[in-house]
C-alpha cells in the first residue's frame, strides 16, 4: 500500500517550508506528496525536484483553482506529475454542473497535448440533488474520460450523504485518486455557492514586526467556523467511521485504472497535526495491505 500526503494537510498556518513538509512526510511514513499551486508558484521546479528526489518521494498531481490549470500544467509535467486537479469550483445545480464540465473538458484538451490530464476534487456540496441526481454526476457524465479524471474525497463525500463505495462502482474507471479522510457524521450539503457568485471576502492578513500573522478577531472567527465544519473528520479507523475503507480499496482496484491514495487532513484530534498524519499513514498501511 503506497500512501501519499497533501501538503495542505500540514495546515494553512504551518511555519514549515515546502522542503520541511516533504522531509517530514517521508519521516512519518508517506511515499509521495500532493502539492498546491502555491507550492509550485513559490518554489522553483528545480528545488522541488531536488527535494522529492532526495527523499525518494513520488509526485502525481497538484491542486489548483480552475483559473490556474493552464499555468501549473507545465510545472507539474516538469516535476514528473500527470494531472492538475481543480481543488473546488462553485456550482449549485444541474445547469451550472454542465458549465463546469465544459470548463474541465476545455482544460483537458490542453492537458492532452502535453500528455497529461485534468482532475476535479469534491467537497460535500457536489452531492446536492437536482432532477434525481447528485450535481457531481452531471460533471462526471459530461466530461471526457480520456482527458478528465476525478479525485474522490471520501470524507467530504460521506459528509454530504454519499455512499462512497457504491459511487466508485457507479462511475468505475473515472477515479484516478482517492482522498483518504475519515468521517463520522453526515452534515448534509448546505447551500452551495452558485457558479458565478463572487467569492466571499476574507479578512486581510496582517503581520507583526517579525513577519508573523496577527490573529485578528475576524480571523479567529473564520478559523473557528472552519474548525466547526471539519470536526466530523476523526481518527482513521475510528469505530464511528461512515466509510468501509477495505471496500473502497476493492472498488478502486476493480476499476482497471491506477488509483493513487492520498491523505488529506483538515482537523486534528491530538492537538498535533503531524502525529495525526503519522497515525493516518500507519493505519492505512496496516489495514489495507
Amino acid at each position: 500500500m503506497k500512501v501519499n500526503i497533501g501538503t495542505y494537510s500540514f495546515g494553512m498556518r504551518s511555519p514549515m517550508s515546502l522542503e520541511d513538509k516533504i522531509k517530514k512526510a517521508k519521516e512519518i511514513g508517506y511515499d509521495g506528496v500532493e502539492l498546491l499551486a502555491n507550492d509550485l508558484q513559490n518554489n522553483s521546479t528545480a528545488d522541488i525536484k531536488k527535494w522529492l528526489t532526495e527523499n525518494g518521494m513520488a509526485f502525481y498531481d497538484a491542486h489548483c483553482s480552475m483559473e490556474q490549470v493552464e499555468e501549473v500544467l507545465p510545472m507539474i509535467k516538469e516535476l514528473g506529475g500527470f494531472c492538475a486537479t481543480v481543488a473546488m469550483h462553485p456550482f449549485s445545480n444541474k445547469a451550472e454542473a454542465l458549465e463546469v464540465a465544459k470548463m474541465l473538458n476545455a482544460h483537458g484538451e490542453t492537458a492532452k497535448k502535453m500528455g497529461m490530464k485534468v482532475g476535479y476534487h469534491n467537497h460535500e456540496y457536489e452531492f446536492r440533488m437536482d432532477e434525481g441526481k447528485h450535481i457531481l454526476d452531471y460533471v462526471i457524465e459530461n466530461t471526457n474520460p480520456d482527458t478528465v479524471v476525478f479525485k474522490l474525497d471520501c470524507g467530504w463525500a460521506a459528509a454530504g450523504g454519499c455512499e462512497v463505495v457504491e459511487y466508485i462502482k457507479k462511475y468505475s474507471g473515472r477515479f484516478a485518486f482517492i482522498h483518504a479522510k475519515e468521517n463520522n457524521e453526515n452534515i448534509g450539503v448546505g447551500d452551495p455557492r452558485p457558479l458565478n457568485a463572487p467569492r466571499p471576502a476574507r479578512p486581510p492578513m496582517q503581520l507583526d514586526a517579525d513577519g508573523n500573522p496577527i490573529m485578528t478577531e475576524e480571523m479567529k472567527k473564520m478559523f473557528a467556523m472552519m474548525r466547526e465544519r471539519t470536526k466530523v473528520q476523526c481518527k482513521m479507523g475510528d469505530a464511528s467511521s461512515r466509510i468501509d475503507w477495505k471496500a473502497v480499496r476493492e472498488a478502486t482496484e476493480a476499476q482497471g485504472i491506477p488509483c493513487e491514495w492520498t491523505v488529506e487532513r483538515e482537523n486534528d484530534y491530538l492537538d498535533n497535526i503531524v502525529e495525526c498524519l503519522k497515525e493516518d499513514c500507519a493505519w492505512l498501511k496496516s489495514n489495507l495491505k
